[in-house]
């Protein structure tokens, strides 16, 4: 399959390869997506119960799921289905599914190796700024007994 530069595309990306491609990582997006609904539709229920407790608004109790949940489910539905039509939004989640693909990942001990020098450096710091905040407060302390 031809690639961008040697197919004859230039620098634009390969239409027959791009689609390819995004397809691959469509499945990411969509997740995403799904999960973002799910995180709204609990937000927003959380909200609508505390307006519904505010301003005393009528709970039906014999109903098996509660007004505000219904109404948060319903605005999270509407949320989710017009970020899915909307084209250039689902276009910038499949370039950026595209973009983390290429990311080289470190592997385990490098990410340890990483965690304990941050670990010694925050340490040294924290060290340097005591010693500094204790100099000052004696020198302010000596200073102000004058």
């Amino acid at each position: 399959a031809p690639v961008s530069k040697t197919g004859g595309c230039r620098f634009d990306p390969c239409l027959s390869c791009h689609g390819k491609i995004m397809n691959r990582y469509r499945k990411w997006v969509d997740l995403f997506l799904a999960f973002s609904g799910v995180a709204l539709w609990f937000l927003l229920r959380q909200m609508l119960e505390q307006v519904w407790a505010i301003f005393r608004l009528p709970l039906f109790s014999d109903w098996p799921v509660q007004l505000p949940a219904v109404v948060a489910l319903g605005l999270s539905l509407l949320a989710f289905s017009m970020v899915k039509r909307n084209k250039k939004v689902v276009t910038f989640l499949d370039e950026v599914s595209l973009e983390l693909a290429k990311v080289t990942w470190p592997n385990g001990k490098e990410t340890m190796a990483s965690t304990g020098v941050i670990i010694i450096m925050v340490g040294i710091a924290s060290v340097i700024l005591f010693l500094f905040d204790t100099l000052w407060g004696t020198l302010t302390n000596s200073f102000l007994a004058l």
